[in-house]
């Protein structure tokens, strides 16, 4: 995957993404999803919640290659999150990280709101 539309980083986890797959349910497990392989991505994220802040996440994605990088990127990220970290993360991170191309960046959105339905998922879960 060479090529002048891919900043280094995409290739590297496009390439090697890390914390693939998803945790089984459990009580310390909670889980965040957006998109639809229709839409031309789909994020999954799983996290196991410590007292104060997420311990470890995984993530399952449909998606072109700046998709598969920004989730595996991601998910390296969150770990060690609180709840409000979590709750205001911005998908210009990635963006910015990875250097999305601008007509990339509503995928970039998609993984926002997969964020935002962990956040929620661990909001109610208190």
């Amino acid at each position: 995957m060479a090529g002048a539309d891919y900043s280094p980083l995409v290739i590297e986890h496009f390439e090697r993404p890390r914390n693939t797959g998803r945790f089984e349910p459990a009580a310390d497990v909670i889980e965040g999803r957006a998109g639809r392989p229709e839409q031309g991505c789909e994020f999954h994220v799983s996290a196991r919640v410590g007292h104060d802040a997420l311990i470890a996440v995984r993530i399952s994605v449909y998606g072109c290659p700046h998709c598969i990088a920004a989730a595996s990127w991601l998910s390296e990220r969150l770990a060690g999150l609180g709840q409000q970290d979590l709750a205001a993360w911005s998908w210009r991170e990635a963006a910015e990280a990875l250097d999305v191309p601008a007509e990339k960046r509503g995928r970039m959105l998609i993984l926002e709101d997969a964020v935002r339905h962990l956040a929620e998922a661990w909001r109610q879960r208190a």
